[in-house]
This record gives C-alpha cells, structure tokens and sequence, in this order.
C-alpha cells in the first residue's frame, strides 16, 4: 500500500509510524497545518517534523503555509465547530494530494490523540475519501498514545501544550489561570446551568451551589447497556457536567427492551455514540465524549481514569470487570459498580453496599472472588440485587445464550449508581 500519513506534529506521529511499519507499511508524511499559531510555534513543530523524517528516512511533503489569515477566516464564524472544519481543511488537502499523486490510501496521526473528536476525524475522512475516490485508512491509535509520548520525550522531540490554533491557546490560558480573573470552561458551563430553565426544578432541590458542583464533574461510564445507559440518562438530566461513556457494542433489537438508546430506528449504530447523540439531545450544553471501545487492561490509559471524579462500571464481561475496579482504584477515582442484573424481577431487591457484603448474587460472588485472587483489598460501593428466582426448564437449556433482563430493574440498578454520585456531590439534604 502507498500510503500518504498526514502528521499534526512529530510526537503523534511516532507511534503511528511505527505502527504502520508493523503492517509492513512505510508510509509518506505530509504536512498541512494552517491552524498552528502563532508562527514561532508553527516552526518549530514544523522543523521538528522535518527532523523526525530524516532521522527515520522517511519522505515528507509539505504545504508550508502559515495560514493565520485563512484559518480565521474559515472559522470565525463558526468557532463552535472549528475543530471540525480544521480537520476538514487538513485531511481534504491530504486526499487531494494523495489522489493527484498516485496514492492508495490516506490517513492522519490525528487518530493518536485521546483529546480529538476522534468519532468526527473519522467521519470527515471517510466522506472525503468517497469524494476524492482514493482510500481512507482508519486505524484507532489511541491506545500507542502514552508509548508515544514517551518515545518522543526520550528522542528530545519538542512537546506542544496545545492542539495549536489560537483559540485552543487561549482555552489553555485560561485554564492556567484560573481564578485569577479568567472564567474557565468549567466555571462558564456551570453559569449557564445554573441559569438555565433545564434544571429549574432541580436548583430548587439542590440548590445553586450544588447544581454547579454538578457541572463541575467528570463521570466515566462504562457499559451503556441496561445499567450504564440510565446511569447516563440521569446523570445529564441532573446537570453533570463533564460525562464519558465507553462501549464497543452496536446496538440490536433484544436492546430495545431496557437501554436507552435502543430504538427500532438506532439498530445497527454503535451503543456509545448513539447515546452521546442522545444525551447532547437533552442538554447540549453538556460535554460528552464517547468511545466505542472494549475497555481492558491494555488500552486503559485512553479513558483518562486518573482525570475522571467518578468512575461507573456496568460491564458484564468478568475480566474487564476486574481490570476497571483495579485501574480505578490505582487511580484514586471514586468508584461505583454494578453487579448482575439478569434474572431479576423485583426493583425494590435492589441495593447498595460494600462489594464484600453483598449477598445472593453470583455475579458479585465471582468478583470478590476474583478480587481475592488478584489480592485487592480495596473497597467499593457496588449496587446488586439478592433476588433469586427460581430456575426454569429454559433457564437450563444448553442453548440459551442471552440472559433474560428487563428494564425495570436495570433501570432502577441505573438510576441507584447516579444517585450515588449526586449524594456524593451535594450531600444526602433529607
């Protein structure tokens, strides 16, 4: 495969390269960076990149243009929207250079970064590669993300503090400064919480101080089955702020009975992004990025755990189950978990205690004894259900390959673990 690598920078691009290699793909840089300012910054990374080329004798193109004028131009008017337009702008003039150039395929380092829209790079790649005809090569390089970063810190490379338009160095400004007179991100997001209609009944519970400790919050959910899909569904409908679903799973018509972004018109679409579709439906103004993505051990640096408040589990699968209850730990993040709900019938069985008291659950049996093996001895607050229905013939078929569930359990398992997190947060006010 000719492969034309669009590269944002050298450090990103390491890992990638190195990647591709291991396909036995030794792909061509290009450059094409009209949103990097001010111009000191665009030549030094530029210089960087040239750098890195030659040192891995790879070959580079380049459009060196610094496009301070045009890159304002294209997005002034659209600041909402300028990351999307700017990875418009760069991968259209990376597939229009493959195309005339007798490339197979495009791609961008763009991919690597766990900061990106990387649900919209890929979008915008694909819909330019149909319109250019040559191919978009999508690969998810999130996980390399850390490698690299170390790679490139341990080859002296210069290491960026920001995306590198202007608007992102002045977020980043602002986040450095705080309270000295500067309104962050996080403080603006809870102004207008606080002083929308969306969440006037529920300041009258919480108060104006609770409802912007509630914008001010970051919940990593995973698994947005169920469980985690009301977990989410609650949590943006009482203010939370900052909210991070993580699920590989599409979407199917034995969803539609309990998860939220289950319909007749969603099957098919992926679990994570559909309910991110959903969520932004309720409250816009509401950060919400999601992954569709099977967490692991190895892939766990991506998420951003250790930067979370909150860490949601409602995965089914065991091992995972145990990776994240470890991974959150380690991290200091509060942690709330769910344990089966399957074969339940009965909301008001639901509860919540300590992972080493809960009872008549055999999902819970096997995490703590999984948690024994691995020596944690650690605590969390899990939610479970001690009820146990009596088997049915169907129940022991050696065919049966789903578990029976229903939503008004799942649900109420949901809508416990965000509950959680608002008496966390503003305190238990009965």
């Amino acid at each position: 495969m000719k492969l034309l690598l669009h590269c944002c920078c050298a450090p990103c691009s390491v890992s990638c390269v190195k990647y591709l290699r291991g396909e036995g793909i030794d792909p061509h840089l290009f450059w094409y960076n009209p949103n990097i300012h001010p111009f000191t910054e665009y030549k030094t990374r530029y210089d960087c990149l040239l750098e890195f080329a030659a040192n891995e004798k790879l070959e580079l193109d380049s459009v060196n243009d610094y496009g301070l004028r045009f890159f304002l131009k294209e997005t002034l008017d659209r600041i909402n929207e300028r990351c999307k337009k700017c990875y418009s702008l760069r991968l259209e003039k990376t597939a229009s250079f493959a195309a005339q150039n007798n490339f197979t395929a495009f791609s961008t380092t763009l991919l690597i970064s766990p900061y990106q829209d990387h649900d919209a790079i890929k979008k915008i790649g694909e819909e330019i590669a149909a319109e250019k005809k040559i191919e978009f090569l999508y690969r998810d390089f999130r996980p390399l993300f850390r490698e690299g970063q170390s790679l490139a810190r341990e080859k002296k490379m210069y290491m960026q503090k920001y995306c590198g338009c202007i608007f992102s160095e002045e977020e980043r400004y602002k986040k450095a400064a705080g309270d000295k007179g500067v309104i962050n991100n996080k403080k603006n997001l809870s102004f207008h919480i606080t002083h929308s209609p969306l969440f006037e009944r529920l300041s009258i519970l919480t108060g104006k101080e609770g409802l912007e400790k509630l914008s001010r919050i970051k919940v990593l959910i995973f698994g947005a089955g169920g469980v985690g899909s009301w977990t989410a569904e609650a949590l943006v409908r009482c203010g939370v702020g900052n909210i991070g679903i993580i699920d590989h799973d599409t979407i199917c018509a034995s969803n539609i009975n309990r998860q939220v972004e289950a319909t007749s018109l969603t099957i098919g679409q992926a679990k994570a992004s559909a309910l991110k579709k959903r969520l932004l439906e309720i409250n816009p103004e509401c950060q919400v990025t999601a992954w569709d993505n099977y967490f692991c051990r190895d892939n766990a640096q991506i998420f951003g755990i250790e930067n979370a408040d909150y860490v949601i589990d409602a995965i089914d699968s065991l091992k995972s189950k145990l990776d994240l209850i470890e991974t959150a730990s380690k991290a200091g993040v509060t942690l709330y978990s769910s344990m089966g709900m399957a074969f339940k019938l009965d909301p008001s069985r639901i509860k919540a205690a300590s992972v080493w008291k809960t009872e008549g659950c055999p999902l819970a049996r096997l995490v703590r004894h999984g948690l024994r093996k691995r020596g944690f001895s650690g605590d969390f607050i899990t939610v479970f259900s001690n009820e146990l229905l009596p088997k049915t013939q169907e129940d022991d078929s050696s065919c049966r390959s789903v578990n029976g569930s229903i939503v008004t359990v799942t649900a109420t398992a949901g809508l416990l673990l965000a509950s959680l997190v608002l008496k966390k947060e503003i305190g238990d006010r009965g």
